[in-house]
């Protein structure tokens, strides 16, 4: 069975590179007669970035996986120390892709964001061009960070400075997106429209899982918050911010374009104040159960502690989370 798991990741991955290849064609080959580059839609740089990650880093997690299945079924030992292998090379390769990974989800919600902001805004994008090469920047930026999840993980000691040095840069082509959000804002005529209340929903959970990963990346402090509740919630708030809120944007502007109907503006309200409401209930308690000492995967701990109520909470907030996707499905 796990074999089979393992080569059906493998065919995943080869899909998402052919895939890759087929949009980077598109964007440089088949762009309408006299739309340059930098006329492209900004949406499109962030989906030429991520294809540029896609077709770059897949292979690696293929290949750790292929080794797996070559260590198991034929008896090579590319992982096993008391063989000659490497226990740690294995996550080298899956982190070498994993962090590129989330810049896959992510990139395109920026994209998204970009996007609509101006339109409620009723401005044109504050600067362009910077926003369009940081989406390539964060792609750049992204490839050299894998080493800050293996910390703690008997990393070689030459490899963390560097790492962490890495790890900080990365906020700056981020920077450049938010910053450029705040001036297209910046004395427009804000429509407060469902779209555009998901958009600043995600700005403002997307920057705050930003900030909470700058601490992260000193080795140090990472050391003392690695596998702990503060990862769940910094990890969350980053996807949440950078994909789940932008993708139900993304839907409410799109789909009278797609369809041609208009979504319940109502319903969408009420479907983001119940989600909205619900990931902070959900997530900001996990930060402070993870300054506490609470780690990840567990199934139980120790009623002493006093971790009891943001348990509690956190649950609370998963079924606001729940009951906001209800009332979005209701409203398609």
């Amino acid at each position: 069975g796990m074999q089979l798991m393992l080569l059906a990741l493998y065919l995943v991955g080869l899909s998402s590179i052919e895939g890759s290849i087929n949009l980077i064609n598109t964007i440089f080959r088949l762009r309408a007669p006299g739309m340059s580059l930098f006329r492209m839609p900004i949406f499109v740089w962030a989906a030429m970035a991520t294809a540029f990650l896609q077709l770059t880093f897949t292979q690696f997690i293929g290949t750790a996986f292929l080794m797996v299945v070559l260590e198991r079924v034929m008896g090579m030992r590319f992982f096993d120390p008391d063989k000659g292998g490497n226990v740690i090379l294995y996550q080298h390769l899956f982190w070498f892709y994993s962090h590129p990974a989330v810049y896959i989800f992510v990139l395109p919600g920026l994209g998204v964001i970009s996007e609509v902001l101006p339109v409620f805004c009723r401005k044109p994008l504050f600067g362009y061009r910077a926003v369009a090469l940081s989406s390539l920047g964060i792609a750049a930026g992204g490839a050299l960070v894998w080493g800050h999840h293996m910390f703690a993980a008997g990393i070689e000691e030459w490899l963390m400075v560097p790492m962490m040095v890495t790890t900080l840069l990365v906020a700056v082509p981020t920077g450049v997106k938010v910053f450029s959000w705040l001036a297209t804002m910046w004395m427009g005529k804000i429509q407060l429209e469902t779209p555009m209340l998901f958009v600043l929903t995600s700005i403002i959970v997307f920057l705050i899982g930003g900030l909470t990963g700058v601490p992260q990346g000193i080795v140090p402090v990472d050391l003392y918050l690695t596998d702990t509740y503060w990862i769940v919630a910094h990890f969350h708030f980053t996807l949440f911010g950078g994909f789940v809120f932008p993708a139900m944007a993304a839907i409410y502007f799109w789909f009278p374009k797609v369809t041609g109907r208009l979504l319940g503006e109502g319903l969408g309200k009420l479907h983001w104040a119940a989600m909205s409401a619900g990931f902070f209930i959900l997530y900001e308690p996990m930060f402070w159960l993870g300054l506490h000492g609470m780690r990840r995967r567990i199934a139980d701990y120790d009623p002493g502690l006093g971790l009891q109520l943001p348990n509690l909470v956190s649950a609370i907030g998963a079924f606001l989370v729940a009951l906001g996707m209800l009332i979005f499905f209701i409203n398609l």
